[in-house]
């Protein structure tokens, strides 16, 4: 993850458009904190993720199926 304050961000906008695009995930730092740019698809696919995550019975499907992965029946 690249870092930058908002001058350099400003400056290079595009540039950074484009690596976030890439699926570079970008930190913006500023006196009253930090933003991150990321893509719409990385943006989309973490909400759904969350949403997703949010079914109690999908949650327990996922830690059924990571138990059985790692071999902890």
């Amino acid at each position: 993850m690249a870092t930058y304050d908002v001058s350099e961000a400003k400056e290079g906008l595009s540039r950074l458009v484009d690596r976030s695009l890439m699926g570079e995930k970008i930190t913006i730092s500023t006196d009253a904190g930090n933003v991150v740019m990321i893509s719409e698809e990385d943006w989309d696919s973490l909400v759904e993720t969350l949403s997703v995550m949010t079914v109690p019975a999908v949650l327990e499907a996922y830690k059924c199926s990571l138990s059985a992965f790692r071999g902890n029946n």
